[in-house]
């Protein structure tokens, strides 16, 4: 089958298209063919090296968490699920990823695509769905509760706001001075994230955009809670003043369907910038770098 292979640990020029064995799903597995799969900025540490200490691969490797496709073959066991399924997938950080033709995961991993949904928007929908709402269940917030979410118009930042609203709460964006506009339409209230505020006001917030998360925390008053899913400057939280929740995004289809759901009936939309080829995943993940305005697609 072909893959975008990463051929050693560096920039996007170790990139190439080659031909690789398609695996085959063995038993509580299912083989996905794979129709567009995203990009996401965790791809970009894989590909430098940063996280080869604790997540080594053999390379050449295949990248991408994110895919969306039909399945093609079932492994032994595997039930609720039929060969040509519209499906979309969450792949683990294992080199054996979903920028390619072909793909296995777990069927747990796996859940159905709703028919008005494309395999570009489901594929977009994966882990920044997941983790949106994880944002929200690791602080448990409830109706009625005000929370700040910085990145507010990322894929993560949408999802979690999405997700506040269904639940009753009160999302607050917090974003750059030139997109309170459109936060305001997002979230119904908005701030310039980029600015300290004079005094704290919020007891919960979500970080989500790493440039600002020493900002974030001022806004959250002394022994208030911030699940992240950014690196915090430990200055900015002197004598641990506010409770940081590190999260790190959990596979789970009971979650995926209801994002599914959700995006289905047009409650939750996590905008496209561009669809590129399989054999452009270096400008794709350049242009993820540079800050593209929505996800970054590799249509196969």
């Amino acid at each position: 089958m072909k893959a975008a292979l990463l051929k050693a640990y560096g920039g996007t020029d170790q990139f190439a298209v080659g031909e690789i064995p398609t695996p085959k799903p063995k038993s509580g597995e299912v083989l996905i063919r794979i129709e567009a799969s995203a990009v996401n900025p965790f791809d970009l540490i894989l590909r430098q090296g940063f996280m080869a200490q604790y997540i080594p691969l053999s390379l050449p490797a295949v990248l991408g968490g994110d895919a969306a496709g039909t399945i093609a073959e079932l492994g032994d066991g595997v039930t609720g699920l039929a060969i040509g399924d519209r499906v979309v997938a969450d792949f683990p950080p294992n080199g054996k990823g979903a920028h390619a033709e072909y793909g296995v995961v777990p069927a747990s991993a796996v859940a159905k695509l709703p028919a008005n949904l494309s395999f570009e928007q489901g594929a977009a929908l994966v882990k920044a769905g997941l983790t949106g709402r994880q944002t929200v269940d690791a602080l448990g917030i409830k109706a009625g509760d005000r929370v700040l979410i910085s990145g507010a118009l990322g894929a993560v930042g949408r999802a979690s706001i999405q997700y506040l609203k269904q639940i009753g709460a009160k999302p607050v964006a917090g974003v750059r001075p030139g997109r309170l506009g459109e936060a305001r339409s997002l979230a119904g209230e908005a701030l310039d994230i980029t600015v300290p505020p004079t005094a704290p006001t919020f007891d919960l917030a979500i970080s989500a955009a790493a440039p600002v998360a020493g900002n974030l925390i001022g806004h959250v008053r002394e022994g208030g809670r911030i699940a992240s899913i950014v690196p915090v400057p430990e200055a900015a939280n002197a004598n641990n003043r506010v409770t940081i929740h590190e999260l790190y995004h959990r596979t789970d289809a009971a979650t995926l369907d209801a994002v599914l759901k959700e995006a289905s009936q047009g409650q939750l939309v996590i905008p496209i910038d561009r669809t590129l080829p399989l054999d452009q995943l270096g400008a794709a993940q350049d242009a993820v770098a540079a800050g593209a305005p929505g996800k970054v697609v590799l249509k196969h």
